[in-house]
């Protein structure tokens, strides 16, 4: 079963999307090509490469998971970016999909200034947040929650899962375990205290 998109997929050319990368601005590239583009427009487009030819993206694509995450988000009233557009150009096997981006500033730069204690405090309060409304976001990090106008919200939104209730215990262990997996993310709580962390998380997620 092919996992429907909450925006139509267009069909592209290889002409059509070469139009389109050529006269964007690169933000961020891999070894496969570019990842993350900049439009004229001040909207963003994210492609999306199959990596193997049997997996899951056969059946569901990230870019539709990423489309799709961003409207359910919003449903949760969580800040993330606004997906305007999803285009699929068959014989790249790309998917293209235009976002408007969530203006703001990334948390991992933000928390490693002084006196921040108190967005460690809400970030705490927004990771419990997120498991009480059953998000399960397996890249989660300091440089996917974006500060937005004095609230939190997501970006980079394929890898996720959305519950229809709160996640259970293993998932939020897990989940906590993600993050802790990147060094500078792993020091930064360390420094403002991992227990203290966990302490804000825990009676956010009960209150």
């Amino acid at each position: 079963m092919f996992l429907k998109c909450q925006l139509p997929v267009a069909n592209i050319s290889v002409d059509r999307l070469n139009r389109l990368t050529s006269s964007a601005e690169l933000i961020v590239a891999d070894l496969a090509g570019p990842k993350v583009m900049k439009l004229d427009n001040g909207n963003m487009i994210k492609l999306f490469r199959r990596k193997r030819l049997v997996s899951s993206a056969a059946f569901a694509p990230y870019a539709i998971r990423f489309v799709n995450n961003a409207f359910r988000l919003k449903e949760l009233d969580i800040p993330t970016i606004n997906p305007v557009d999803i285009m699929y150009c068959a014989k790249r096997s790309i998917h293209v999909v235009e976002y408007e981006p969530l203006e703001g500033y990334l948390l991992r730069g933000l928390l490693k200034q002084e006196n921040q204690d108190e967005l460690f405090a809400e970030t705490a309060r927004f990771i419990a947040r997120l498991h009480r409304k059953g998000v399960y976001f397996r890249s989660l990090h300091f440089e996917n929650i974006i500060s937005h106008h004095g609230t939190l919200g997501l970006i980079d939104l394929a890898d996720m899962k959305i519950y229809p209730g709160p996640l259970r215990v293993s998932l939020r262990r897990r989940n906590f375990q993600h993050f802790l997996r990147y060094p500078m993310d792993a020091e930064l709580i360390q420094q403002f205290g991992r227990e203290r962390f966990q302490r804000i998380y825990d009676e956010a997620l009960i209150g």
